[in-house]
């Protein structure tokens, strides 16, 4: 990503009060960023450099991204056939790039479909590093009512 682009995700501009809402509020926006884009290890950390003559703070963000992940296997246990076929639509397809923004739309794009009980809880990210992919699994699996 440009400087240009990671600069307009922090809410602070230069002569501004350090704030570390908006320092974290970035340090977030930054994230996701990179998460969006497969990046789902990367780390972001502000190494900060205090002039108490000038009352001033300089910030410099260290981004490690790591590596980026694609699509490798999405399974969906519980539904019927036709149930699963029309999740899928919704999902990334295999060999796209992994945005786990997107699980979160998944469950709202899908909600009047998809077992009332059903949360991010049942959805399983695992990673394959050396292939660079990812394995989902959502279990949709409904519990029977008990009784007492």
């Amino acid at each position: 990503m440009s400087p240009e682009v990671l600069r307009g995700l922090i809410p602070l501009q230069r002569g501004d009060l350090l704030s570390l809402k908006g320092l974290r509020e970035g340090l977030e926006r930054i994230t996701r960023a990179y998460v969006r884009e497969g990046y789902v290890d990367a780390t972001t950390g502000p190494d900060l450099e205090v002039d108490e003559d000038r009352e001033t703070v300089d910030m410099v963000l260290k981004i490690d991204q790591q590596i980026q992940y694609r699509i490798g296997s999405i399974e969906i246990l519980g539904p019927n056939i036709a149930t699963r076929e029309k999740l899928m639509e919704s999902l990334p397809k295999i060999g796209e790039i992994f945005d786990g923004t997107r699980i979160e739309e998944f469950f709202k794009v899908n909600r009047a479909i998809l077992p009332p009980d059903v949360s991010r809880e049942d959805v399983n990210v695992s990673r394959d590093v050396k292939n660079r992919t990812v394995a989902i699994l959502f279990d949709l699996w409904t519990c029977p009512p008990t009784s007492n």
